[in-house]
């Protein structure tokens, strides 16, 4: 797979953690130079040097509307190009909606949604430069049922669903591919698990997948030659029953 990711540009939002740590580092096997977003800046330049000079720290907060295209800026003066842009960043809350806190309900809407279409709006000028570039988005199985407990969270990863459907159609005349991986359950932080012990039980008994499961299918999804499109890729552990 080097050969096909060798020389690209890519930034992965949420990088600091989880999917979209474990999407940079799989990026950078493959050839890539990566823009590690993230809120976490300890994390980002650790992984960064973790990744001896193929990545670069770009902390930000995406649900601060002013800083929501810094990290484009920074690949953009850094490289000059991108060819790859991985919205991977998200906040999550299954609180009953009654009792969950409204700016954090706020902060979801914020991050889960908004800024994906100010950051595609923004990165879209450098993504036509190239002949052929990828949009991925890490949607959640939560995009297309409606999980109890989840009524924000579920209707923001629908928003993020239908925005990217008609944006696929509208860019694919430019060689953009557009694609939502949407997972179940993943063994992260934002599900609290973070134990390799524990991890790896829930993972022999298939009741979740591993970031790294989802970042092999990003790879996948890359790689794939220019004739395929791949609009959506639902990926459950084999036990989850949705």
């Amino acid at each position: 797979m080097e050969q096909k990711l060798h020389g690209k540009i890519a930034l992965v939002t949420g990088a600091s953690s989880g999917i979209g740590r474990a999407i940079a580092r799989r990026l950078v096997a493959g050839g890539c130079k990566v823009v590690l977003s993230g809120r976490n800046e300890e994390r980002l330049q650790a992984l960064a040097n973790q990744l001896d000079g193929s990545a670069i720290a770009a902390p930000q907060d995406l649900s601060q509307q002013s800083d929501i295209t810094s990290s484009l800026d920074l690949a953009q003066s850094e490289y000059g190009k991108l060819d790859i842009l991985v919205l991977n960043a998200g906040l999550f809350s299954n609180d009953p909606f009654a009792e969950e806190d409204v700016e954090i309900s706020q902060r979801m809407i914020d991050v889960n949604f908004s800024s994906v279409v100010q950051l595609t709006h923004a990165a879209l000028p450098l993504l036509k430069q190239q002949d052929r570039s990828e949009i991925l988005a890490i949607g959640s199985i939560a995009g297309v049922s409606d999980m109890r407990n989840e009524a924000v969270y579920s209707a923001t990863k629908h928003a993020l669903n239908a925005f990217l459907r008609s944006l696929r159609r509208q860019v694919s005349e430019n060689g953009i591919r557009v694609t939502s991986i949407l997972p179940g359950t993943v063994a992260t932080e934002l599900w609290g698990l973070t134990e390799k012990t524990e991890i790896a039980e829930l993972v022999t008994k298939c009741e979740v997948l591993r970031a790294e499961d989802v970042a092999n299918i990003a790879e996948f999804v890359l790689t794939q030659p220019p004739n395929v499109a791949i609009r959506e890729l639902v990926v459950l552990p084999h036990a989850q029953d949705i």
